[in-house]
């Protein structure tokens, strides 16, 4: 009975040694992070063309965010992997103004000062995507386009006005006014799609470079208040470079 427990154990161990060093051979854990522009598909109130007011002066611009996270790459076959991320994820949208009262001096003489509306919706997000190496598998880079869907809910929905910077001559800045921005759905739907770029492992690690476009499937706001008379339907584009080690 011991030898039959005995060898019973030591198939135990092997087959338990051989899936660890099969999981480690298949699963790439990694680090990304990187920068993020996104904008609105619709103006937003107070910037609704429809609604006139102070704010007619500003003109659509993007906000610029980071993102930052952690991956997870299973390898299928030598060409086909599935990915999973979990990320925090800043963007929204930015209108801009011409300040003429602010004079700034830059390298090349005077430029324009600008005030800025931002709106800060930052999500903390999951992507699932499918991968695809269209270099052959021998290759010391790879290449993968992949696409896939990802769910995120926002944890932090602000809105902050700022002015142009300046000093001296009697000038008075305006003080930064910052608010919460109500009405925003709490979990969202992206469709994404993109293209990252890599070596092979040196010591371990597997540096790469990821381009990615995503989209909102469903509107970013919940109320009309929040999105202009009646417009329910702002969706949200965002593209995202990024840097990232597989180990």
């Amino acid at each position: 009975m011991k030898k039959y427990l005995f060898t019973a154990f030591a198939i135990s161990i092997g087959l338990s040694a051989q899936a660890q060093i099969s999981f480690q051979k298949v699963i790439k854990i990694g680090v990304k992070a990187g920068v993020a522009a996104s904008v609105f598909t619709k103006d937003v109130s107070p910037f609704d063309p429809r609604i006139p007011g102070y704010y007619d002066t500003f003109e659509n611009f993007v906000r610029i965010g980071g993102f930052g996270g952690v991956t997870l790459d299973y390898d299928i076959t030598s060409r086909i992997s599935i990915g999973a991320e979990l990320l925090y994820t800043a963007r929204g949208m930015t209108y801009r103004e011409d300040n003429d009262e602010v004079v700034l001096y830059g390298e090349n003489g005077e430029e324009q000062a600008y005030n800025y509306f931002n709106f800060a919706i930052d999500y903390m997000e999951l992507p699932v995507t499918v991968n695809y190496n269209v270099l052959p598998p021998e290759s010391n880079t790879w290449l993968k386009v992949y696409g896939g869907f990802a769910r995120g809910v926002a944890v932090r929905k602000k809105t902050r006005l700022s002015y142009a910077d300046a000093s001296g001559d009697g000038y008075l800045r305006p003080p930064t006014v910052r608010n919460e921005l109500r009405f925003v759905n709490t979990y969202v739907s992206n469709v994404i799609a993109g293209l990252k770029v890599g070596g092979k492992k040196s010591k371990g690690v597997s540096p790469y470079g990821d381009l990615r476009g995503s989209y909102t499937l469903g509107p970013v706001f919940n109320r009309a208040e929040a999105a202009g008379r009646g417009n329910l339907d702002t969706r949200m584009w965002t593209l995202s470079l990024g840097l990232g080690l597989q180990f």
